[in-house]
């Protein structure tokens, strides 16, 4: 018999996707390629889909965090840090025929990603058929949220079967971005890059129609992140920017994946989008400055703070 989610654990958002240990390098001085650089080693909870899951957690949402992972050292060390914030990890499942998915980022001594090796292929191995045991553990409409590190059936899967779900989907690279193409349909919200949007409308020389091609593919809600040019986002017939706050960049490692679940934070409190996406920028702009992908700072009170500093919107003609 299947087991579903009491009214006492279930998640106000279930996130799908990647959550793996990041392996930082970072340089004290400034790196020399072809050479050994004095340095530090850290590692960490990372992954798209474990970043926007652990800000949640911070921001004092239940939350609950389907991945896959290997049988290895990797896989326990994940599921204890992430249990200990609060996550649920019930619906996480293991392959022990691969090794759990890793990254390994070289960063140069102000933060900025000289190379990055990300070993990310158990995550094409999650199986569409765990997509509807989670689906059929909730009870009461929910958001969803999936990145593209998996499967494109997977996906396809979410959008077919979402029901009264709310699905929004977070494009991990150009790459991978693709994945999601077939399932545009049923995404309602869409978070992606300029290069990623690109790729999912098949269009490069016009950027200023994105919103409007990814609209009538059928994505209603989207955003786009443009660097230090800011966001641009779409609902609806309504097109907006947002531009970038000036911060001084500690690292940019997790900034947008806080964007998306400051986001998110802001619509599961009843923010319409064009006011989460203020609180987006803001979780963004304390990422950027602090070392970890979710920074030690963020909290409900603290992004309530940070939003003084964020620009106003502007209507895009």
């Amino acid at each position: 018999m299947q087991v579903t989610f009491s009214p006492d654990n279930h998640p106000d958002i279930l996130v799908v996707g990647g959550a793996h240990m990041d392996r930082i390098g970072r340089s004290r001085a400034r790196l020399e390629l072809g050479q050994s650089n004095p340095g530090s080693l850290k590692r960490t909870v990372g992954g798209v889909a474990g970043n926007i899951t652990r800000s949640l957690a911070r921001l004092d949402w239940k939350v609950a965090l389907s991945t896959i992972s290997g049988e290895d050292i990797d896989a326990t060390l994940l599921l204890e840090q992430l249990q200990q914030q609060g996550i649920d990890m019930s619906l996480a499942t293991r392959n022990p025929d691969l090794p759990s998915a890793t990254y390994t980022a070289i960063e140069d001594r102000d933060g900025s990603l000289i190379a990055g090796i990300a070993d990310m292929g158990i995550y094409d191995s999650y199986p569409a058929d765990q997509i509807t045991h989670a689906l059929s553990r909730l009870t009461k409409p929910t958001r969803i949220l999936a990145d593209t590190n998996l499967p494109t059936d997977a996906l396809l899967r979410i959008a077919e079967a979402k029901g009264d779900h709310l699905f929004a989907v977070c494009a991990v690279s150009g790459p991978k971005a693709n994945r999601v193409a077939e399932a545009l349909h049923g995404v309602d919200l869409l978070f992606c890059n300029e290069a990623e949007a690109a790729i999912l409308a098949d269009e490069f020389a016009d950027l200023a129609a994105l919103p409007d091609i990814l609209r009538d593919i059928g994505v209603t809600s989207g955003v786009i992140t443009k660097g230090n040019a800011g966001v641009t986002a779409w609902q609806g017939d309504k097109v907006w920017s947002l531009p970038a706050p000036p911060v001084k960049v500690t690292s940019s490692n997790g900034a947008g994946d806080c964007l998306t679940a400051c986001t998110l934070h802001a619509l599961l409190l009843g923010r319409d989008l064009q006011q989460a996406l203020a609180y987006g920028m803001a979780g963004a702009s304390l990422a950027l400055m602090s070392e970890q992908s979710v920074p030690d700072l963020l909290s409900r009170t603290m992004l309530e703070a940070c939003l003084a500093d964020i620009p106003a919107s502007q209507p895009q003609s």
